[in-house]
């Protein structure tokens, strides 16, 4: 995996030391090598980590006798059909890795050949006749991109948003509704940052830049990529299904370094595991993490589900297993610097811990994230349908009577998971609803805490149309939830340990057919994950598709009231209202107190300003 970096200043060109400076932010992305490219105005940056041909694929790269540049972020993985369709075609490929195989199929076809990828990237294509430079964007958006543009035709772009925030002009004002974003998701949804003027590329998006004119066309490159046929039996699909994640995970485990699987006590990543194991051709590591906590170690899952997998690995199975003390609070400036921008999954403490320890065996590393999104794996989805039922004859001031006569305890316990489903359903419109539903606390929590963030507060929007309701949910998380929250934190976590992590359930032949397929095959009878479970129970342990989803959680609510005490109410009331002074002190001080005193649990929104206290520098 690599980081990209580049701008284009004709007042302040850049030169050597700019980015060789860019270069040095994105070392953990890029350890093994970096090059820089200057034409004129225009700068770009690459750092390497080398996964396929670890000799032939050094960039910046460059083709047709110069006249093209190319510093690319990702994998394809099916380069080796893609390079012998160019050879096919009269073209010459010196190297083994698949960067020169995106370069000549982009001089030769241009933006036309990203539906053909099979893989994940970020990467800038430069033409220095035509003055024209390309950045895109993969279809899930596994690897970021952030870019500026201003209107006097400076331009830049990075994969991480603390390198770009080095370039001369990016600019410095706060997005208010990026903030109001952050405290209601975690994240903030893109294209927005927390900048005004910066941007995420979206998915499935490429941008065409002109130099000399300053003029920007955007291509929606995604939308070339349709779910597939939709006129197929169970029995059918289930053997799609099975074909088309066999062949995913293969494709997956072409490198030329150690390799390993992410094992949890979960369907998704056993699934992988299982079929890693069939198609190595080495012992398969696998790597899980413990914690001392009971209500979140899994380490007795996945033991024994390593243990049964053993059996279907012809060349042996090795199962890592650390426990871990994710409590280390030093450790969460650090991941805030990584992240660069306000980010708040306290999953990101686990995810950084698990990619860590993998690090310390392999350089790649195979997951299951995207199964949840494709596959109907989250409860919210059947909790959306039950409330989309029952509010058809039930008014919503029943519903918020009935959320005010239960105690506000936090959604961590059962009367507060209660509350929060009646909260909801009191909610009228359906997006309206499932924004209710995926933030963690209510919009007046927020507003009393910052008032001048209420304006931008519960905007309005619409989910994607589809077939069903849950259908629609599962659209909307799969270009949403999936790329700003769980793919974010992947990316930022592993590449924070130089590590490359590969997701087979994202490979556009599984993701185009799972979206395709009837709900029903999907979630059936309150069964979430339906045919996933069907596909594989024969070969997984007894009752693992049956097991209630656990995710990556950390016992932050508690940690606030003891080892995280005092760190946290400096870092809130001191440190906070210093970088962002839209925060009330008093109501942050009541907000404090109602969590460590007051046995109400206001972790979800602490744990997003702590984070926030750390970013302020930064931001």
């Amino acid at each position: 995996m690599c980081g990209i970096a580049g701008c284009f200043n004709p007042k302040t060109p850049p030169d050597a030391a700019l980015l060789q400076k860019l270069c040095c932010t994105m070392r953990q992305r890029g350890p093994d090598a970096h090059g820089v490219y200057v034409d004129g105005a225009l700068g770009l940056a690459h750092t390497r980590l080398s996964v396929i041909d670890l000799d032939g694929g050094a960039q910046p790269m460059h083709g047709g006798e110069g006249r093209y540049t190319l510093v690319y972020n990702g994998e394809i993985f099916n380069f080796r059909e893609l390079r012998a369709e160019l050879e096919q075609a009269g073209e010459v490929v010196r190297t083994k890795s698949d960067t020169e195989v995106l370069l000549k199929l982009l001089i030769r076809e241009g933006a036309d050949c990203l539906p053909r990828l099979n893989g994940f990237f970020a990467f800038a294509f430069y033409d220095a006749e035509e003055k024209k430079l390309l950045f895109a964007r993969d279809y899930h958006g596994v690897k970021p991109l952030y870019y500026y543009h201003l209107p006097t035709g400076e331009f830049a772009f990075a994969s991480r948003f603390g390198t770009l925030t080095l370039c001369p002009g990016c600019p410095t004002s706060i997005s208010l509704s990026a903030l109001a974003d952050y405290l209601a998701f975690q994240y903030i949804l893109a294209p927005a940052t927390i900048r005004e003027g910066v941007k995420k590329l979206l998915p499935g998006t490429a941008v065409e830049f002109e130099l000399e004119t300053g003029a920007m066309r955007e291509i929606d490159w995604g939308a070339q990529i349709q779910p597939g046929p939709d006129h197929m039996t169970y029995l059918g699909a289930c053997g799609t299904v099975q074909y088309q994640l066999s062949e995913a995970v293969k494709r997956r485990m072409v490198a030329d370094v150690p390799l390993g699987v992410f094992l949890s006590g979960g369907l998704d990543s056993s699934i992988v595991a299982l079929l890693a194991a069939k198609h190595s051709t080495a012992p398969l590591e696998c790597f899980s993490i413990g914690f001392n906590d009971p209500r979140y170690d899994e380490s007795a899952d996945c033991k024994a589900t390593a243990a049964h997998l053993a059996k279907f690995a012809q060349h042996g199975l090795h199962h890592h297993i650390r426990t871990v003390q994710p409590q280390d609070f030093d450790l969460l400036p650090k991941l805030a610097a990584e992240f660069g921008e306000p980010y708040a999954d306290a999953s990101m403490l686990p995810s950084y811990f698990l990619a860590s320890f993998a690090r310390e065996h392999v350089t790649v590393a195979l997951s299951g994230d995207g199964a949840d999104e494709l596959f109907g794996g989250y409860e919210r989805y059947r909790a959306m349908h039950i409330l989309q039922n029952l509010r058809a004859f039930t008014p919503g001031f029943l519903w918020s009577a009935a959320a005010a006569c239960l105690p506000d305890s936090g959604e961590r316990s059962k009367a507060g998971r209660l509350k929060r489903f009646l909260r909801v359903g009191a909610v009228s419109g359906t997006a309206a609803r499932y924004d209710a539903l995926m933030s963690h606390f209510a919009a007046d929590s927020i507003g009393r805490i910052a008032p001048d963030l209420r304006p931008y507060l519960n905007a309005g929007r619409d989910l994607p149309e589809a077939a069903s309701l849950m259908a629609s949910l599962m659209e909307d998380d799969l270009h949403r939830y999936l790329p700003g929250d769980v793919l974010t934190k992947v990316d930022v976590c592993s590449m924070a340990a130089s590590l490359e992590v590969r997701n087979p359930f994202l490979d556009p032949k599984v993701s185009t057919f799972a979206r395709a397929l009837p709900v029903s095959f999907k979630i059936h009878d309150g069964r979430r994950k339906r045919i996933l479970g069907d596909v594989f129970w024969e070969e997984l342990p007894p009752k693992l598709a049956l097991r209630r989803k656990r995710g990556f959680g950390v016992p932050v609510a508690a940690w606030f009231r003891t080892v995280w005490r005092d760190q946290l109410r400096t870092a809130i009331l001191d440190e906070l209202p210093k970088c962002w002074p839209m925060f009330d002190r008093a109501a942050l001080e009541r907000l404090l107190a109602e969590h460590q005193d007051g046995g109400k649990d206001r972790s979800y929104l602490l744990f997003s300003l702590l984070m926030l206290s750390f970013q302020g520098k930064n931001a």
